[in-house]
């Protein structure tokens, strides 16, 4: 059945940093769209946006009803996240940016719309833009999953009022969804939400490392919990990226486990079975090579592979992602490349031509990185932890992620076993397919899978 969706999704209606999370939306976004869900995408309105609205209407160049200008100046606000930037700086760099962020929003009209909706002294009305992408003459390859949207809703400077209004103890934003069947919260959002009363609220976690990561500051930890506790009590059910996700969910904050809970892995395209019929990148000239894909922090462990790699002279490292002061660490090995942020099209043919990709992370929630390499029939070799063997199985080569030595044998074992290593991937494609191809996501994410099964058991019990 078609239902009409609203997306609240810090990744997608604001410019984000949150790779992971923009990768699990994007893809459900994708499989909701096939299915031919409507889907409404909330995004944050700037003061930029109100002064070429103005200036729209004055000029009169256009209809009243095409809204050119409005929509061509969101496309380009959603686009304005450099991800070659750094993610995290020190703690109080860090705190110093954001108060700073926050006291220059704080006296927006933006922010203020949005303070006096969230104390019921404006009243809520949507106010949608129909998303006519005809209009644009180009749209870039990493803005296409806009056109996915049939609308957009616009709310004045909603994410960003959201974590001020957590920080400084004020009311949480609140947000009219009365049109829509479900709405979907795809990571904990300090929101409040007005709904019908058969309206479904569906919150998507990823993980709880914000609660339980030692290296991100108090007020990351404070942030993230308040809005988890807003998402949590307006929540009719769950979505979680693993089963250790879900594990550790219940073990954490089990006066939540009365919630219903499945758990919906992020998806890719498995799309190309061609890539099963091509040969292993050791029969083409050159030097191996294995990717890692990092962002600049800690529990990434960026630096131990790249030692690793002293132990390893016969192939090359090629480090995807801002990787910080680690790329200018003394003694850097010469078969290490920092190729920094690269497009999805780039990355998807580093990830190929690979001779494995390498995941080292002390914790994750998923590991996106894992499933992209299995698509593209590249080895996996990845630290010794529960949600890796959750997402790879036995399709992975396990290393002691604290160990150079282990990481340097896990990294020779792929390379003189690279027919062995496909020949699983390639015998397991299907599988593959099924359960990490974006075809079926939104099928899972709804709970239609689980429906009809729950209706099959009832027909064979009577």
């Amino acid at each position: 059945m078609k239902q009409n969706i609203l997306v609240v999704s810090e990744a997608l209606g604001e410019p984000n940093h949150k790779r992971g999370i923009f990768h699990f939306t994007r893809e459900l976004m994708r499989s909701l769209a096939a299915e031919g869900h409507e889907l409404t995408l909330l995004v944050e309105t700037s003061r930029r946006y109100r002064k070429l609205r103005r200036r729209e209407r004055r000029t009169k160049l256009f209809s009243a009803q095409s809204r050119n200008i409005e929509l061509l100046v969101l496309y380009r606000y959603l686009d304005e996240i450099n991800m070659g930037e750094p993610r995290a700086r020190n703690g109080l760099r860090r705190t110093l940016d954001w108060l700073r962020h926050r006291a220059s929003m704080s006296v927006s009209w933006d922010y203020v719309l949005c303070f006096l909706r969230a104390i019921g002294l404006r009243g809520l009305n949507a106010r949608l833009i129909e998303n006519k992408t005809a209009a644009l003459e180009y749209v870039p390859p990493d803005l296409r999953h806009l056109e996915l949207f049939d609308e957009f809703q616009l709310e004045p400077g909603f994410y960003s009022y959201q974590d001020s209004s957590a920080f400084f103890l004020l009311p949480p934003p609140r947000v009219d969804a009365r049109d829509y069947d479900v709405i979907v919260v795809d990571t904990p959002t300090r929101v409040a939400i007005k709904r019908r009363p058969n309206a479904k609220v569906i919150c998507v976690v990823h993980d709880l490392l914000p609660l339980t990561d030692l290296k991100l500051s108090d007020v990351a930890t404070r942030l993230f919990l308040s809005r988890l506790l807003t998402s949590l009590r307006q929540a009719d059910e769950l979505a979680f990226v693993s089963n250790y996700s879900m594990m550790r969910f219940r073990e954490l904050l089990p006066q939540f486990a009365h919630l219903p809970a499945r758990v919906v892995y992020p998806r890719t395209r498995f799309d190309a079975p061609d890539v099963l019929h091509l040969p292993a990148p050791s029969g083409r000239p050159g030097r191996p090579s294995f990717v890692v894909i990092v962002s600049n922090e800690p529990r990434k462990n960026v630096a131990t592979v790249i030692r690793a790699f002293r132990g390893v002279p016969q192939a090359d490292l090629v480090v995807i992602g801002h990787a910080g002061q680690i790329s200018r660490m003394r003694n850097l090995p010469q078969n290490v490349r920092f190729a920094g942020y690269v497009d999805e099209q780039e990355k998807a043919v580093l990830i190929a031509e690979a001779h494995g990709l390498i995941m080292p992370s002390f914790a994750e929630g998923f590991g996106v990185p894992i499933i992209e390499a299995l698509a593209a029939n590249t080895p996996v070799l990845c630290s010794d932890i529960a949600v890796f063997r959750e997402v790879a199985g036995e399709l992975a080569d396990y290393f002691d992620p604290f160990s150079t030595d282990s990481i340097a044998a896990s990294v020779t074992r792929v390379l003189t076993r690279q027919d062995e290593c496909r020949g699983r991937i390639r015998a397991r494609w299907h599988e593959l397919a099924e359960r990490y191809g974006y075809e079926t996501q939104a099928r899972d994410f709804l709970g239609h899978q689980a429906a009809a099964e729950s209706l099959v058991a009832e027909q064979l019990a009577s």
